[in-house]
Formats: C-alpha cells, sequence, structure tokens
C-alpha cells in the first residue's frame, strides 16, 4: 500500500468533506477516490497532534490487508 506523496497533485490529495462539533467531539470526515476516513475526537486537539496520532494509519492497514490475504504476521 502507497503512502501519501507530498508531490502528488493538489487534486489528488485528500479533501476534509465535513467538520462538524458537537458537544466535546469533534468529527471529521475525510474523501479520496473511494475511501473514506471518519476521525472523532475531543475537542482541543491541534490539527498537528491528530495529525501525529494518526500518522502510522497507513502502515498499519497494509499489515492488516497482508494478514487477510495469509501472507503476513501479527507484528
Amino acid at each position: 500500500m502507497a503512502t501519501t506523496d507530498d508531490s502528488a497533485p493538489s487534486d489528488q490529495r485528500p479533501a476534509v468533506l465535513d467538520v462538524d462539533v458537537s458537544g466535546d467531539r469533534v468529527l471529521a470526515t475525510v474523501e479520496r477516490g473511494e475511501i473514506s476516513v471518519v476521525v472523532e475526537a475531543p475537542v482541543g486537539h491541534s490539527a498537528e497532534e491528530v495529525e501525529a496520532l494518526l500518522e502510522d494509519v497507513p502502515s498499519k492497514i497494509e499489515t492488516v490487508t497482508e494478514m487477510f490475504a495469509g501472507g503476513g504476521s501479527t507484528e
């Protein structure tokens, strides 16, 4: 699975579709092509904190995909 390439054209980067604050929670929906991601976090976290928290998600998705394909370990 490829990770985000900062040199990609701007029209290929994820677009924030919706950000909603409800009480003490923030819900952000992001979509790129056929893939959608929804992130819920407590109000008060900066975008940088959320980005750092999600930094290893692409590699974790790749690991899980390999496990389901029967070609990977659980580490």
